[in-house]
């Protein structure tokens, strides 16, 4: 009777992970949603329809406030059961910024090789950019981690949903690089993680910790030009997440099972 707490539920690969979850009635499911005043027809129909226990609560990931009152709701839940978090999947995050430059505008002269430089927009990244981004990405799912931790147990996995583009070794083999904003948070994420996983080890409690790329998934935040059906995606992702074993906590893995370099 697996219990599994996930963010970012209302809509794109949240959504999805509600969508399979809920066809189970062994599993309970926490849902985490930006808010709870906005109109979600597509998760109020799963949850009507859903053979699994689904709770919606509101869970804005940038509010340090709002995501300790979901963890409070979690936990008053959990205690009067007597159940645990087996899965915490951090799935909400943001892509605010996808075509703001780390430099400023190029110029528009041509290069030593004679071609013209394409213009980037006038608007370089800014400090609020990227607190914005850390707030939602990286610090989000640690204060959530952290609030849920007394319901973490030996075998219980926490998923940190990262990116192909926080990987350096990919961006490295990237020609053009983009999405930076996103890309630094996603590879602070990837850090923090890694810190998770060992900090959890040092303490003699084996919770399995793993970030995954859910690949070029057709959803909003995905945009024009994505391949991957959302279905596919997490299908793969929880086929990935119910096969692990402690000896995976701290890797990188894709929606496929493949394992990413760092």
């Amino acid at each position: 009777m697996p219990t599994w707490v996930l963010t970012g539920a209302n809509r794109g690969l949240g959504l999805e992970f509600v969508r399979q979850l809920s066809s189970s009635s062994s599993n309970t499911i926490f849902a985490g949603i930006r808010s709870l005043s906005a109109s979600h027809p597509e998760l109020q129909s799963l949850v009507s329809s859903a053979h699994a226990t689904i709770h919606i609560y509101e869970c804005q990931t940038s509010s340090r406030d709002s995501i300790l009152g979901f963890a409070s709701k979690i936990s008053q839940t959990l205690k009067a059961s007597g159940g645990r978090v087996d899965f915490l999947l951090n799935n909400a995050g943001i892509n605010a910024n996808p075509d703001v430059p780390v430099l400023g505008p190029a110029d528009t002269a041509s290069t030593d090789t004679g071609e013209e430089l394409t213009p980037l927009p006038a608007t370089p990244i800014t400090a609020d950019m990227l607190n914005e981004h850390m707030a939602v990405n990286v610090l989000g799912p640690t204060i959530l981690a952290t609030a849920l931790d007394p319901h973490l147990g030996g075998g219980s996995v926490v998923m940190n949903m990262t990116s192909g583009l926080g990987s350096l070794q990919k961006t490295l083999e990237m020609k053009p690089r983009k999405c930076p904003v996103y890309s630094m948070s996603k590879a602070a994420l990837d850090m923090v993680s890694l810190q998770m996983a060992s900090e959890w080890e040092a303490r003699g409690k084996k919770v399995v910790v793993v970030v995954m790329d859910p690949g070029w998934v057709k959803t909003r935040m995905g945009g024009e030009g994505a391949v991957l059906e959302a279905e596919e995606s997490i299908g793969g992702m929880l086929k990935v997440l119910r096969g692990l074993k402690e000896g995976d906590s701290g890797r990188f893995f894709a929606w496929s099972g493949e394992e990413i370099p760092w």
